[in-house]
């Protein structure tokens, strides 16, 4: 009989969001206007939610991404917060313009820690969104 055993060690597998947890249970009816660009794959918008606001942003017809606006790098400076670039084509941060993909994952910049993303649900055309305390 053998046993193996793996260890690692990833500076992100000990790493704790600096963000402080709010509770996240929100529900959008993507029939509104407010949320046109959400009926076209690579739309976004940004609601009220979260610790600073969330950025919603549509994959495809069955995925939704939604991150928290605050960074997990800096999130106690007023620059600490992240937003897509002009370009659309990824997420960048304030202060340090570190540079995020579409799933949340840093691909530049100083940052190595993952974007906090919220849980989605859909349901017809209401788009649920929430994190382990909500739905």
């Amino acid at each position: 009989m053998s046993v193996i055993l793996s260890f690692s060690s990833c500076e992100q597998d000990n790493w704790i969001s600096p963000i402080p947890y709010v509770l996240v249970d929100t529900t959008i009816n993507l029939s509104n206007q407010q949320y046109l660009p959400l009926r076209i794959d690579g739309g976004y918008v940004e609601i009220l939610g979260g610790y600073k606001g969330i950025i919603i942003y549509r994959e495809n017809a069955s995925t939704y991404r939604a991150f928290e606006k605050a960074s997990p790098y800096r999130t106690d400076e007023a620059c600490a917060y992240m937003y897509v670039d002009p370009s659309g084509l990824f997420l960048r941060e304030g202060c340090a313009n570190s540079v995020y993909d579409f799933k949340g994952n840093p691909s530049g910049g100083l940052s190595q820690y993952p974007l906090r993303q919220y849980q989605t649900y859909l349901e017809g055309n209401y788009l649920n969104i929430y994190n382990e305390g909500g739905l």
